[in-house]
């Protein structure tokens, strides 16, 4: 019985059996060091690591519904590998130029978002971007009274706790964040970068675990009391938007359909860094991501129906593909070449965690009330337009919201961590002189 168990058990899809005796050679392969650091071997490699910790994760009690389930294991585990030095370097150096500097996470998230805004419903699209930018502010708001507060009670000078723990959790990222605050931190103060940039590192990779946690938390919750949730692709409650009489054509797209969504891909991402590295990529100071320009131009294409509705829908079947069947190797590959976990061993002290914890439960209330009022559903505003602000940038978005089943609403996540992040870093100079 045991034996048949075995035998017809699965794992992503496929029988254990065959996953086990496919990632057998690959093990072997990065043991011996014959498996090479080309994109096939990379790939492979992440699957079998992936596939796996994907599905332990989805298994393990507690985990599974109250951690992150298999997206959140999928990237921790081997982050912790290759800080374990179990993962030879040469396969994470490789796997990290991979997703860094060829930059395969960009591609991943782009034919996440073009697949999400060409299909989606138009004036559902712009209702809920106007509404965004209320509950994003709410979040910074709340963010900062309960970060005062708290560093109040550790006795932390006010300045101190917004530079260092408050602006880290709210710019965007590391990239887009860390690393250019600790940049402006440096021409305001005179004090090093690296000074300011290894604490802020520290702070962030806590926080955006928080963050992680904190919403895998009300997932569950509204999962329990559903009222407060949505269904996952609709910020907005149905009463505000009328979705439930929408009668919208759908087609079915055709495989050169598909096919040829790379095509729009890569000439809408090419129209963005036109505009956000030459043409504008700045207004008034803010400097805007070509990200936010990818999302502005494929909404006005959606808006005014620029593309035809089979190469629209042959870009949401691929995005799902891409979302859905490659997730567990993205996740691996993030943790590998994103994630360090030797910065989060750093970080956990009863300090920051009590600092941290207490900056996120603010960015979950202002998020939370500003939802209310705005008319999204409660738990997916806060997740989307607060949590996501509240992470290390578009990895972490992927993370937050394949874990909380919600990863359609990436579109609106990404415009409020650019554009969002963009003005804590106009506020960053500011804070900065203020204070030191």
């Amino acid at each position: 019985m045991l034996n048949k168990n075995i035998l017809s058990a699965k794992i992503h899809g496929m029988p254990v059996v065959v996953y086990v005796g496919l990632s057998i050679p690959v093990i072997l392969g990065v043991v011996t060091g014959s498996l090479g650091t080309d994109i096939m071997s990379i790939i492979g490699m992440l699957y079998v690591i992936g596939i796996l910790f994907s599905w332990l994760g989805d298994k393990i009690p507690i985990w599974n519904n109250w951690i992150g389930g298999g997206s959140m294991l999928a990237m921790m585990a081997p982050s912790f590998l290759v800080y374990t030095k179990v993962i030879p370097e040469k396969y994470s150096e490789a796997i990290t130029y991979f997703f860094d500097d060829m930059s395969f996470l960009n591609f991943y998230i782009i034919v996440l978002i073009m697949g999400s805004l060409l299909t989606v419903d138009s004036k559902m699209l712009v209702k809920t971007l106007k509404r965004c930018g209320p509950v994003f502010a709410a979040a910074v708001f709340g963010a900062v009274i309960f970060g005062i507060i708290s560093g109040n009670l550790v006795g932390k000078p006010i300045g101190d706790t917004l530079a260092y723990y408050v602006l880290p959790n709210l710019g965007g990222g590391n990239g887009s964040g860390a690393v250019p605050m600790s940049q402006i931190f440096e021409q305001v103060t005179g004090t090093s970068k690296d000074t300011y940039y290894s604490t802020a590192i520290a702070i962030l990779t806590l926080g955006s675990t928080i963050a992680l946690v904190s919403g895998v938390v009300l997932h569950r919750i509204g999962q329990l009391f559903p009222k407060y949730a949505g269904d996952g692709k609709s910020l907005l409650k149905n009463t505000v938007t009328g979705t439930e009489d929408l009668e919208e054509e759908i087609v079915k797209p055709s495989r050169l359909d598909i096919a040829n969504s790379f095509m729009i891909a890569i000439g809408f991402y090419a129209l963005a860094n036109l505009f956000g590295k030459i043409i504008l990529p700045d207004i008034f100071g803010v400097i805007i991501h070509p990200f936010a320009y990818l999302i502005l131009f494929l909404t006005l294409a959606n808006v005014f129906n620029i593309l035809p509705k089979n190469l629209s829908y042959g870009a949401e079947a691929l995005s799902d593909f891409i979302g859905g069947k490659m997730g567990p190797m993205v996740f691996a590959g993030i943790g590998v070449a994103l994630l360090d976990f030797g910065d989060f061993v750093t970080a956990i002290t009863f300090e920051n965690i009590f600092l941290s914890f207490m900056i996120i439960l603010g960015v979950i209330v202002g998020a939370g009330v500003m939802s209310h009022f705005v008319g999204f559903h409660i738990i997916d505003g806060i997740i989307v337009a607060g949590l996501t602000c509240s992470n290390r940038g578009d990895s972490a978005d992927v993370i937050l919201l394949t874990a909380t089943n919600r990863l359609p609403l990436l579109p609106y996540a990404q415009v409020i961590s650019k554009l969002g992040g963009a003005i804590i870093l106009a506020l960053s100079s500011i804070v900065f002189a203020q204070f030191f």
